[in-house]
């Protein structure tokens, strides 16, 4: 019995940690020139979670982008290494970009349909419909692409729309930090436009935290309205066959953009 009971709790804690959103949160956003901050991974639903230790990912990208370039690493991550790493001493935008390796997850069926419609992945649900495999498992592949960007000191450049290289990217067409009333974000995969993609914008840390749906159109785009204040997550997920059907049917990209004001 106590062995079923760790082994439900595990299945648990794996199908929750990949079925949510996940993100990359700095302590803060704003910062001064030289300062050191800590740099954090969270997962969570409803753009609340639980932070995650960052050391058991096994990292194919990590990239600090600034106006001078890019500076890379890889491998296993510790809080020593990655504080190192993550220097501020040029005014201006840092974008941190974060991919990891695939992980392998299996669903019942049912479990996997609601997660196609929630996340509004209908291509996948459609092939599944159209194919009488609505009863089957679903077995997938996924990684995250996310990235954060935060803003040092008062200068500004165009560090905030680098297209990092990443499979799935999220990139805003204006600078957060010098716009105040509309934002414009465009979503690429395989370096090309993803359309109608389900595409979601969340807010927090204001008295009503919000949670917008968008749909991109045919170049990938989506335009919301805009406040700068507390913290902002533009996020998406793709779904495509898996080239090995030996070890999954479907391969995912979770894709997300944070930047905030505190």
């Amino acid at each position: 019995m106590k062995k079923a009971v760790i082994l439900l709790s595990f299945l648990f804690i794996t199908v929750a940690v990949f079925a949510h959103e996940f993100w990359l949160e700095p302590q803060k956003f704003l910062l001064t020139v030289g300062e050191k901050i800590n740099f954090r991974i969270f997962v969570g639903e409803n753009f609340t979670g639980e932070e995650v230790d960052f050391t058991k990912f096994e990292v194919t990208k990590f990239s600090h982008f600034t106006s001078r370039g890019e500076e890379s690493t890889k491998g296993n991550l510790t809080e020593q290494n990655l504080s190192d790493f993550l220097k501020f001493e040029t005014e201006g935008n840092h974008l941190i970009a974060f991919n990891n390796s695939n992980k392998h997850i299996e669903l019942e069926a049912k479990e996997f349909n609601q997660y196609l419609k929630d996340d509004g992945l209908n291509n996948v649900a459609d092939f599944r419909k159209n194919n009488g495999q609505l009863n089957k498992k679903g077995r997938e592949e996924y990684q995250r692409c996310v990235k954060t960007l935060l803003q040092v000191g008062n200068v500004h450049d165009e560090t905030y729309r680098i297209n990092t290289g990443m499979k799935l990217e999220i990139i805003p067409e204006q600078n957060p930090y010098s716009s105040d009333k509309s934002l414009t974000f465009k979503v690429l995969f395989d370096n090309k436009p993803l359309k109608n993609a389900l595409v979601v914008v969340w807010q927090k840390g204001i008295e009503k935290p919000n949670k917008r749906n968008f749909r991109s159109d045919s170049e990938g785009k989506i335009s919301f309205s805009f406040e700068p204040k507390g913290v902002w997550m533009v996020s998406t997920v793709r779904m495509v066959p898996y080239p090995d059907p030996k070890t999954a049917d479907w391969q995912s990209y979770w894709g997300s953009y944070t930047f905030g004001f505190n």
